[in-house]
């Protein structure tokens, strides 16, 4: 639940961040502006759905700049702490108190495995799961294919390990509930990509040469 509501100064200052990371976002491919908004919009599912109090405005904010690292090219699996560092700068020019900056930078971090920096908050284990929710189904199937290297076999295969892992660590028995039904359509996917390449195979193997 939320242990609050929004002030108006925190939605103004919301109102200005969404045009900022919609900015940002906009060429960034796989974890565009639409994933940044399925993320926040999973974050503010999962806590109304659990009994812990969460922090609308921490919880929030973080989940709009969760991703602002991937907009610097190459940061990859340093995305959550380089996301940090930028995140701290903005909020540093618009005036936040030290005290905020630090709780939600520290959302940014924690989002992500390769920070090796596990969720402790409930606003960082809130945006981590709600992340993962959006790492599921077709389109997050396709963000996890999308630039990787080695055979579509491999690829697949890693796809389909990394999901369910994903699936599995969720914080919230509220956040499985949510990502439950994507989570088979990602096994269903792969199933249905590995399929196709089976039948390509056997194709190939089985090829008439005209001799």
């Amino acid at each position: 639940m939320f242990s609050r509501k929004l002030n108006h100064m925190e939605l103004n200052l919301i109102k200005n961040m969404v045009s900022f990371i919609k900015q940002k976002h906009a060429q960034t491919e796989g974890h565009d502006y639409s994933h940044v908004l399925e993320v926040t919009r999973y974050a503010v599912k999962i806590a109304q759905s659990i009994p812990e109090d969460a922090d609308p405005f921490i919880l929030i904010v973080g989940a709009l700049f969760h991703d602002i690292g991937r907009v610097i090219p190459g940061a990859d699996t340093m995305h959550g702490l380089v996301g940090a560092t930028i995140a701290e700068e903005y909020f540093e020019c618009i005036g936040m108190d030290r005290e905020t900056i630090v709780t939600i930078t520290n959302v940014i971090t924690a989002h992500s495995p390769t920070s090796m920096i596990p969720p402790k908050t409930i606003e960082e284990k809130i945006v981590y799961d709600a992340d993962a929710i959006d790492r599921l189904g077709w389109i997050g199937v396709m963000r996890g294919i999308m630039g990787k290297k080695g055979s579509i076999e491999a690829i697949l295969e890693r796809t389909l390990k990394k999901r369910s892992e994903d699936f599995y660590k969720m914080h919230f028995d509220a956040s499985r509930e949510l990502g439950k039904d994507l989570h088979i359509q990602s096994a269903i996917v792969i199933k249905g990509l590995r399929k196709a390449l089976d039948e390509r195979i056997h194709e190939v193997d089985h090829l008439n040469l005209p001799i």
